[in-house]
């Protein structure tokens, strides 16, 4: 039986933990906090709850696996649901989209509707041509570990020096249908004209296997990992601060607490920013090469969330509405609310310099009187902002140079969000194998 201490207990964290106590490992998770989950957690107040971060996903199939991986079907504990409502899109000039999620030709129907049957065929066209990059991209990064180099017709099919803004420009004449299609960089901190053209894939992705959220809400999900946890008897530290990753000769042997507590391992998952980990838990020659590269990444910007508990009577909307402008505003109203109330989350995707009352009254949700309360998110990592396609390449390794040691979460192959993570647990935990 192989010792495994997993540093965070974030999605990916949880996740890895789950998978490996089912292959047979003794595991203990350490959590800086005091609770577990991370993003995934939940604010309550006034009789209100929003999920505090993620608040649904698609690629189903991926939380499915784990939790059959890790014991019992997701079903066991859980409850899927199809996000079944069009996302919402409010351009600049007045015009509104309801575009379906998961469904080929009434995607169609609606960009006709807004915009004519060439702007239609033109979307239609791009997100159908996102069928071979997931292809290629679920076969070479999506489920494996990165490959050094991949075959040159796999380069040649991604191009990946081509930019999603170049993508939107080349391949779409509608500054609306541009706009739906860089929000995929957008919502992950990052700038269309410094992200690979392939991100688009999640166009594909959200149209062939839908997008989906949580019976309760998204913090659900959190619970689930950690009763999954209990069940496999995975020992649980909360308030216990990583400060150090112990190696010898380039090997893991344990891992340092800040109250100076040593627990030995043979095996290390991080769940933390690579950054961090690298920069001030890492200290072995071994790493010295990746350090360098890690260090060069910078951090993806993380949506600003204030979640708004509202009155009746306000505008009704969809499960998601995107705000297009500068910056984008995402308002999600899967929150639960008293009755005659509503629960909105409101994420404003850029730097702020109005409060969120003023840019969402600015377009057109007059909703300042309704409000009876306020809160807000804490910043979690977001992972790596893309600064290029090379950014793959800099963004940490599921396996890491020192024996013993792999990363996971939203700093770490292949990404971040929630499918990503959770694949790259699956990533790690088939790597480490059986004890």
């Amino acid at each position: 039986m192989g010792t495994v201490i997993v540093i965070g207990s974030g999605l990916a964290g949880l996740a890895s933990a789950v998978r490996l106590a089912k292959l047979g490992h003794q595991v203990t998770v350490c959590e800086r906090d005091e609770h577990l989950g991370g993003a995934l957690g939940r604010v309550e107040a006034d009789g209100f709850t929003w999920d505090a971060g993620a608040a649904s996903t698609t690629l189903p199939a991926a939380l499915r696996d784990l939790f059959r991986k890790s014991g019992r079907p997701i079903e066991s504990l859980l409850q899927l649901e199809p996000v079944t409502e069009p996302r919402r899109h409010m351009f600049a000039d007045g015009s509104v989209l309801d575009l379906p999620i998961n469904d080929r030709g009434s995607q169609q129907e609606a960009w006709t509707g807004l915009a004519g049957e060439q702007v239609a065929e033109q979307w239609t066209a791009l997100v159908d041509g996102y069928g071979e990059t997931w292809q290629i991209l679920r076969k070479t990064s999506l489920e494996p570990p990165l490959q050094d180099k991949l075959p040159l017709k796999s380069i040649r099919a991604l191009k990946p020096w081509q930019s999603l803004e170049k993508v939107a420009q080349h391949e779409l004449s509608d500054d609306r249908a541009r706009a739906v299609l860089r929000h995929f960089a957008a919502q992950g901190g990052s700038d269309a004209k410094l992200t690979p053209g392939y991100v688009g894939v999640w166009s594909y992705l959200e149209r062939t296997f839908g997008r989906w959220t949580i019976e309760g809400g998204f913090g659900a999900l959190a619970d689930g990992l950690v009763q999954r946890a209990s069940e496999r008897k995975i020992t649980v530290r909360t308030n216990a601060e990583v400060v150090a990753v112990i190696t010898a000769g380039g090997t893991v042997t344990g891992v340092r607490l800040a109250d100076g507590t040593e627990l030995p391992a043979d095996i290390v998952v991080s769940d933390i920013d690579p950054r961090e980990l690298y920069g001030q838990l890492v200290d072995d020659l071994t790493a010295k090469k990746v350090r360098k590269r890690i260090l060069s990444t910078h951090q993806a910007q993380a949506a600003y969330v204030v979640h708004l508990g509202l009155k009746d009577p306000v505008p009704t909307l969809p499960f998601e509405t995107v705000l297009h402008g500068t910056p984008t505003v995402v308002v999600r109203t899967g929150g639960q609310a008293p009755v005659g109330h509503q629960a909105w989350s409101v994420l404003v995707h850029g730097y702020p310099t109005d409060d969120v009352l003023d840019l969402l009254i600015a377009r057109g949700l007059h909703i300042r009187e309704n409000v009876v309360s306020r809160q807000t998110s804490p910043s979690w990592w977001a992972g790596v902002a893309w600064e290029g396609y090379k950014t793959a390449r800099r963004r940490a390794a599921n396996v890491s140079p020192v024996k013993g040691l792999y990363c996971v979460g939203a700093g770490a192959h292949p990404g971040s969000g929630v499918p990503a993570t959770t694949l790259g647990a699956a990533i790690v935990a088939d790597a480490i194998g059986k004890a």
